[in-house]
């Protein structure tokens, strides 16, 4: 597989908006030998700064929103260097002139990708998060990260369902098309009928940080002095609640952490739990983590038109099959 090419800056480097506010966070006029851009969305803008870092390193600039900055700038400065847990460095914090975004900057992870077809590297997600789950936070911090329990899922999926149901009878849409919608529109009904049995899985496990988007794409693997380590960037979703979502086992695109190993860590600080307790628990993150993609994907929607639903149409079909092996896991019957 050919890897991505990332777009590089031309110009004035000096004057790049990242290159300014990392000048500002270190007091000093330094300028890159290069900038890539990693990624380039109205909320979020991500760089790399090639020789702009401690000994010449590259620096990781992250354009955010300001109230997701200040919860991730919380964890790489508060959270992560208090655990015993491998850990990008976090370099400053600076917000931008508009008030509206602040800019984070980060040490570069590994460039080895994260791989859960490797047993090795689940054993090592399982690990890690399960020391990430047992950590002690102080009334302070889970006061500064967001609060979200099963509730927060049952509204988006109401919300998925509320959307769906307002297309049904679109006549823009083919004939699949439209059964589709149909379809995840009954499995969104099936669920709620469940969501009692929800609730009580996440009510056996303890509230804790949870990263909430522990996917390949945000995981990568170095090599430390005591063997390979795990960094976990990306915590724009971070909260405090039910871990279940960082436990959810999909093919393809969640880390599946090796829950037999997360569960020998939790085990001494969750002792209640047995290993279906775990299992179930990410049988239900599978289903959360499919109610925030449907989620996402409708509010892609954009008018009437077939048009405006290629892009959202695209993600149900990912998801529908899902559901329905969740359902399966769950043993209910849509």
């Amino acid at each position: 597989m050919m890897s991505k090419i990332n777009e590089v800056v031309t110009g004035s480097l000096a004057e790049h908006p990242a290159v300014r506010a990392w000048c500002e966070s270190q007091h000093a006029r330094i300028a890159p030998q290069r900038i890539e851009v990693l990624k380039s969305k109205r909320k979020v803008s991500t760089y790399r700064l090639d020789g702009i870092g401690p000994g010449g390193a590259a620096v990781i600039a992250k354009r955010c929103r300001a109230a997701t900055a200040r919860v991730e700038r919380m964890i790489y400065a508060e959270i992560l260097p208090r655990l015993p847990v491998s850990a990008l460095r976090y370099y400053g914090f600076v917000e931008a002139p508009d008030g509206e975004f602040c800019w984070l900057f980060l040490e570069e992870a590994s460039r080895e990708p994260y791989s859960p077809q490797r047993a090795d590297h689940r054993a090592l997600a399982g690990r890690w998060l399960g020391t990430l789950h047992v950590a002690s936070l102080s009334a302070d911090m889970k006061a500064r990260l967001p609060d979200r329990g099963p509730s927060h899922y049952l509204q988006r999926l109401r919300d998925v369902r509320a959307t769906l149901g307002e297309h049904l009878d679109n006549p823009a849409l083919p004939a699949d098309d439209s059964s589709l919608l149909r379809t995840v529109a009954a499995h969104c009904d099936t669920l709620e009928s469940h969501w009692d049995e929800v609730e009580g899985c996440c009510a056996a496990m303890p509230r804790t940080l949870v990263h909430a988007d522990f996917v390949i794409k945000n995981l990568r693997v170095r090599a430390g002095v005591s063997g390979p380590e795990l960094l976990v960037f990306d915590w724009e979703f971070a909260h405090w609640g039910v871990p279940a979502t960082d436990l959810a086992q999909i093919a393809g695109r969640a880390a599946s952490p090796d829950l037999n190993v997360y569960g020998s860590v939790v085990q001494r600080d969750f002792g209640r739990l047995d290993a279906r307790d775990i299992q179930r628990l990410a049988n239900c993150g599978k289903l959360l983590r499919v109610v925030d993609e449907l989620y996402w994907a409708t509010t892609l929607i954009a008018g009437s038109s077939y048009k405006g639903f290629v892009r959202p149409i695209f993600s149900f079909r990912i998801c529908e099959p899902e559901l329905v092996t969740a359902f399966r896991a769950m043993r209910w019957h849509d």
